[in-house]
């Protein structure tokens, strides 16, 4: 199984890289110039559903934290009236539906639209289309319920919030991403070396996979490793068979309601995050199990199998050069911003050992289409 996971691994690596290599770079530079040009007075308003809009959250995060620019979701809309001038960023795969309603008003009340898509067609309607040509004639054993484009476009997103603030935008944009990259391949080399915490990962999942198991699994981060967690938890959420298979998950609220023999699966880069590791002693004030992941060995939250008595391990994934927490001190006070590279790697290797997870319990892709969730309510 250790070695689906590797294949499953480099195969959405490849893929990534399949997926952003045909953009469009002069269409990349536009978009960056509208990013900078804004950053002073202009308003941002990012919409998509799903995954999609966690991959879209990675630019609109790094716009808010580091340079101090407001962003709304659509559904908080209410809050700020749209703006002509104001910059309207969309991330959806099949550019259809509500987004695509939202992106054509938002173009006729005379907002710059940026829309990140899959749908060629768009680029009739919209100037600024960035194409990430994902999930089509994928491998569905190594991307189950597909997971290519919301991948792609996440690394697409992070390089873009780092980049657009840079002096040379657009060289900068293709040094992070070459970063991203090559840091993910760095990552399984790291991983081949973890191959009983990988393996005793796929297990834990397992027990809480059977079907008489009613317990929750609960994804937990801060700052951008809590969009990582959401897009994992909706992921995971979709490992179902029917009669035989199923998994309670939440990433989301209803910590309150959280009980003995719950597992949680927190994230932490550093490892020294003030509230992961709160999450951590609520945990084990109920008796809940507790898998980490994080970059350092010795951080405190890695350390935990030092007095957590239901302690089940902890994943170490390269990406954070320094065992230091931005959300333990005021934002103004950090004196470097890292590139979310530990974030990406988490994300490829959640979803390459989910792959190995469905494989070895025979779960197809028609099995956990019966748990996603209706077009409609999109």
């Amino acid at each position: 199984m250790i070695d689906f996971f590797k294949d499953a691994y480099c195969y959405l690596v490849s893929r990534i890289v399949m997926s952003i290599k045909d953009v469009d770079k002069q269409v990349v530079a536009n978009c960056l110039d509208i990013l900078n040009n804004g950053k002073e007075d202009k308003r941002v308003i990012v919409d998509g559903a799903g995954r999609s809009l966690q991959s879209v959250l990675l630019l609109t995060n790094e716009l808010e934290s580091t340079y101090g620019i407001r962003v709304n979701q659509v559904s908080n809309a209410n809050l700020r009236p749209l703006r002509k001038g104001d910059i309207f960023i969309v991330n959806s795969r099949s550019g259809s539906g509500k987004s695509l309603e939202n992106a054509l008003f938002a173009k006729k009340k005379g907002l710059d639209v940026i829309f990140i898509t899959g749908n060629e067609k768009l680029k009739e309607e919209f100037e600024n289309i960035i194409l990430i040509k994902g999930n089509s004639n994928y491998e569905k054993k190594y991307a189950p319920l597909g997971t290519e484009f919301e991948q792609a476009s996440a690394v697409f997103c992070s390089c873009m919030g780092y980049a657009y603030t840079e002096q040379d935008m657009l060289d900068s944009y293709n040094l992070f991403y070459d970063i991203a990259i090559e840091g993910m391949h760095s990552n399984l080399e790291n991983l081949r070396k973890q191959e009983k915490t990988l393996e005793h990962f796929i297990k834990l999942i397992n027990e809480y996979l059977e079907h008489d198991n009613h317990n929750w699994v609960y994804f937990k981060g801060v700052g951008i490793n809590e969009i990582i967690a959401r897009v994992i938890a909706i992921r995971y959420g979709h490992l179902h068979k029917e009669n035989s298979k199923d998994i309670n998950v939440i990433y989301d609220g209803h910590w309150r309601g959280r009980k003995k023999d719950d597992l949680v699966i927190l994230m932490s880069g550093s490892g020294e995050t003030d509230q992961i590791l709160k999450y951590a002693q609520q945990a084990g004030d109920v008796g809940m199990k507790l898998f980490t992941i994080t970059s350092f060995k010795d951080s405190h939250l890695a350390r935990m199998n030092k007095w957590y008595r239901n302690y089940a391990g902890n994943l170490i994934i390269e990406g954070r050069p320094y065992m230091v927490s931005q959300y333990n001190k005021a934002i103004r006070h950090v004196e470097e911003n890292f590139f979310p590279q530990f974030e990406l790697n988490t994300y490829i290797t959640l979803d390459a050992l989910l792959a190995s997870i469905a494989k070895l319990n025979d779960i197809t892709e028609d099995d956990m289409k019966l748990t996603h969730r209706d077009k409609e309510l999109e």
